[in-house]
């Protein structure tokens, strides 16, 4: 499984710039996000000098990906600077935008650094149940939906939920993640890794500051925006810590902060995601 997934994280090149993505559940309701996140970073990437890493991705989410078509990526080459080279990918199904996203890539830089704190008093990944290991002793796991589930991942929750039945909660959540099996070197390879991560767990956040699940048939639940800031290199297979922190929920929208740190406590990536979250 995992991979598939370093597979499916790394679209085809079809030459001009245009790139051709499988998805990785091809029987899932629906694309994850993340998948069409990672699959972005890694056609500009293509398109960028080695020796620039990409710092921040802006996206948008217009439609609903269908599981059982290919995604075609068009990469247009907006700048390439001294320092800093820019990059608009769009992603597209049956030839409309499903995807529309802003990234931009920099030479190495060591000037200042600064970082807050990791937070404390966490539980260990040692002393947590996978998510898969959860799935299965509940009878809850959805084959054709793996995402922090899978055999390619392993994720665990601090604060575990049943969707079933969740119970209301402070929107602050997090978990560990990391791959279940080793990667290559390549930093190009665990950015996008983190990318294809840094969907998760955001907009549960917002529902259980509410009790609510994204099972709720009288809600409509769904990423709007996306925006990565990349700080530092770090390894997607080492355990990786991902909170979400709830910031507001207002107009029919959630928004949620989040952050990466490696288990020594390096900040490596922030991550906001807008949702939507109403009534139907």
């Amino acid at each position: 499984m995992l991979q598939q997934l370093l597979h499916v994280l790394e679209p085809e090149s079809l030459g001009d710039d245009r790139y051709l993505g499988q998805n990785m559940h091809p029987k899932g309701f629906r694309i994850y996000g993340g998948q069409v996140l990672a699959q972005a970073v890694s056609a500009a990437q293509q398109t960028v000098a080695d020796d620039r890493a990409i710092h921040s991705q802006h996206a948008y989410f217009l439609r609903q990906g269908n599981c059982s078509k290919p995604v075609h990526y068009e990469v247009e080459r907006a700048r390439d600077g001294g320092s800093f080279s820019s990059r608009r990918v769009v992603a597209l199904q049956d030839e409309k935008p499903i995807l529309v996203s802003s990234m931009s890539f920099q030479l190495p830089d060591d000037s200042f650094d600064y970082q807050p704190e990791m937070p404390a008093d966490l539980i260990p990944p040692e002393e947590l149940p996978s998510e898969r290991q959860r799935a299965l002793e509940n009878d809850a796991l959805n084959e054709d939906f793996m995402i922090t589930d899978g055999e390619d991942l392993d994720v665990r929750m601090g604060v575990p939920i049943n969707w079933r039945e969740p119970q209301q909660i402070p929107g602050r959540l997090y978990n560990w993640m990391k791959t279940t099996g080793p990667v290559s070197d390549d930093p190009a390879v665990h950015r996008t890794l983190l990318t294809y991560f840094s969907d998760t767990m955001l907009l549960d956040a917002g529902l259980i500051q509410h009790g609510r699940s994204y099972r709720d048939r009288g809600l409509q639940v769904a990423s709007l925006d996306h925006a990565i800031w990349y700080h530092a290199d770090c390894r997607a297979d080492e355990w990786l810590l991902h909170t979400a922190d709830l910031e507001r929920n207002s107009g029919g929208r959630t928004l949620v902060r989040g952050r990466f740190y490696t288990r020594e406590g390096h900040h490596v990536a922030t991550v906001m995601q807008q949702g939507l979250m109403r009534q139907k």
